[in-house]
């Protein structure tokens, strides 16, 4: 049958608006591209080019949102010419806000290098002075984005009126237009056909930080910030007091300095404790490593751990030290952006990369340090390969990358031992100095059961506990296979080690714990060493610390004077004022220090153990009220400085 004329009459008004949509994003990324080029120059011609590409999936999602409803309405097969002309007025309004906000973000991007995350809401607060931009400095902006505005309400009536025709009567049509929009949509707005929606952090796929600003738009960033934009718990208690109180708590001698006032916390060191200035830094951090069966640490007697129990001998060991959440990512989130997570921001790999943070590896590779970043989990998991690409990792090396050597029961997570083996072999390709970063996985739950034979300490029961040991024997084997390696490289004698878990053991630890007796203790408590043997002599270190001061000690160790911002202070430093701020999911936060422990439980305010009188519960509080200002309003950190 042959299709009377104008049947397509309204996909071919939809396709249209999407094509215009499409070119005004397309435009902007050229413009941003051509504006703030010495910060993209570092590109390559493919990167450019990807990054162009790439970025259509985002800009797919923000058509999807704010155009997907109105081109549902416009198909409906109902007879109504004033119907799709207000469709088509609320799209044109999208657009000419799109467009404003799009050319706000390039001439934002070009003085701070970032794109728009909440700043929009301040539109209402300083609409005066964004008023004297518009028709001042930029009005030729305006100019241009209000004349093409006009002859778009103007043409798209006018094609309305041409146009226009009754709906196609046939059922069967109908049923199926409306079915292919809505699955187009919906994949739009996804990003994607598998696995989850895309995220901000998904853009740092390829070009590192500086492709995924290329990848991304400010109305993409706008509408993903406030999205996950997470009020915080009522804490009453005034900013600037709460400001005080952190500020005097991170710098209590003259080894530091606070760098500048439109950034409160950020600092910079101006005395070091330590002289290792150009040693190499590796990081290991290991899966689920508890206290309990680390016999050196617990006095018990399970023999699971004797390369690390032999490493300690040589080591500084912090006894008191602590994880600042209860997941790998939070885990990661605290050494590399050096911040614990709080209720009202987002966590790391879901939307906090969209609010400046300091990125260890680019303030190292700054002062000459090569890198690379090796996980025996898969690319995917917790979006680490995105995370490791926005931190400014020259190469980053996951499962499927892993050679797999040995005959093993099979798991989804990774071999500790070939992934050692892997990271030995891409260090030695590093220039030095280096910064490594290498994040273990065979000891992540379930531990149900022995995963290599020839390495089974105790006979399986079926018990995750026996499980849990058999899994620790062979991942202290995989590290004292690297460690006896690692000793006959030339590099070994000039590099500082950091081994620390990123958080406690399920169901073989955390609140089933014998070691510990306090909540927090029992919660948060992890193994920590330093191992430097040509640096440090063994030492029990009594004074608490938390994955927080990793930045600082490291920075502290290799006197680098570049400014930073922290939630820790150096494990080196002289400081008689340490604290930690440990935190669950947000929902229930500890603060130790010298006084002892203040806990609030903001689900259940009964199980609070809060004392207003005390310094503990004061700075507590003061965090909360102070980090999520700072990160919100952008003031953490100025990237400026990277």
């Amino acid at each position: 049958m042959i299709i009377a004329r104008g049947t397509f009459f309204r996909l071919k008004l939809s396709a249209v608006y999407t094509a215009i949509i499409a070119v005004v994003f397309f435009i902007g990324r050229i413009v941003l591209y051509l504006s703030s080029y010495k910060f993209f120059e570092k590109l390559s011609p493919e990167e450019v080019f990807f990054s162009f590409i790439e970025g259509f999936r985002f800009d797919l999602i923000v058509t999807a949102v704010f155009y997907g409803l109105f081109i549902l309405l416009i198909n409906i097969p109902t007879d109504s010419k004033r119907l799709i002309k207000i469709c088509c007025a609320f799209m044109n309004v999208f657009l000419l806000t799109f467009s404003f906000l799009l050319a706000a973000d390039i001439i934002y991007f070009k003085l701070f290098l970032k794109h728009f995350t909440t700043e929009p809401l301040l539109i209402g607060d300083h609409f005066t002075y964004f008023l004297s931009l518009a028709f001042g400095d930029y009005i030729y902006v305006t100019f241009i984005i209000v004349v093409v505005s006009f002859l778009l309400f103007y043409f798209s009536f006018k094609a309305i009126d041409k146009y226009y025709c009754p709906p196609n009567k046939k059922v069967f049509f109908n049923i199926a237009t409306f079915i292919i929009l809505v699955v187009l949509i919906i994949l739009s707005f996804r990003g994607r056909i598998d696995k989850t929606p895309l995220d901000i952090v998904e853009a740092y796929s390829m070009g590192g930080h500086i492709g995924g600003e290329l990848i991304l738009n400010g109305v993409f960033t706008s509408f993903e910030s406030l999205r996950e934009r997470r009020f915080p718990n009522k804490i009453n208690i005034d900013y600037g007091d709460a400001l005080k109180v952190v500020r005097s708590n991170l710098i209590d001698n003259d080894e530091e300095i606070f760098y500048d006032e439109k950034f409160p916390l950020m600092r910079k060191r101006i005395k070091f404790n330590v002289n290792a200035k150009g040693y190499n830094i590796v990081i290991i951090l290991l899966e689920s490593w508890q206290k309990d069966y680390i016999d050196s640490l617990s006095g018990s007697k399970y023999g699971v751990t004797p390369n690390f129990d032999a490493l300690i001998k040589d080591a500084l060991v912090f006894d008191r030290f602590y994880a600042n959440g209860q997941r790998s990512l939070m885990g990661m989130m605290s050494i590399f952006y050096s911040m614990p997570f709080i209720k009202g921001i987002p966590y790391m790999a879901h939307g906090l990369e969209n609010f400046e943070q300091i990125r260890l590896p680019i303030m190292l590779a700054k002062n000459g340090y090569d890198n690379v970043f090796v996980a025996g989990d898969k690319r995917e998991a917790d979006k680490a390969y995105y995370v490791a690409n926005f931190l400014g990792f020259k190469n980053a090396y996951f499962k499927e990358d892993i050679p797999v050597k040995n005959d093993y029961v099979q798991i989804s997570k990774g071999y500790d031992l070939e992934t050692f083996e892997f990271f030995l072999d891409k260090v030695n390709l590093l220039k030095r100095p280096f910064f490594a970063f290498i994040f273990t996985t065979t000891t992540h739950i379930p531990y149900a059961k022995t995963i290599l034979k020839s390495l089974e300490k105790y006979p399986e029961d079926g018990t995750e506990k026996m499980g849990y040991l058999n899994r620790l024997y062979y991942a202290d084997y995989s590290l004292g296979q690297f460690f006896q390696k690692a000793r006959k490289q030339p590099w070994f004698n000039k590099t500082i080690f950091i081994l620390l878990a990123d958080h406690q053991a399920y169901t073989v630890g955390r609140d089933s714990s014998e070691l510990e007796k306090t909540p927090a203790d029992r919660g948060f408590k992890i193994p920590m060493i330093i191992y430097a043997p040509s640096l440090f002599k063994h030492a029990l270190i009594k004074e608490i610390g938390s994955q927080n001061d990793i930045i600082p000690t490291i920075i502290d160790a290799l006197n680098i004077s570049d400014p930073y911002s922290s939630m820790g202070k150096s494990l080196f430093s002289k400081t008689k004022n340490r604290f930690v701020f440990l935190s669950y999911e947000g929902e229930e936060i500890f603060l130790i220090n010298n006084e002892g422990t203040a806990e609030q439980d903001w689900k259940d305010p009964s199980n609070s153990d809060i004392d207003m009188s005390k310094s503990n519960a004061i700075l507590l509080f003061s965090i909360e009220k102070v980090l999520y200002q700072l990160v919100v309003s952008d003031s953490w950190y100025d990237q400026k400085n990277i």
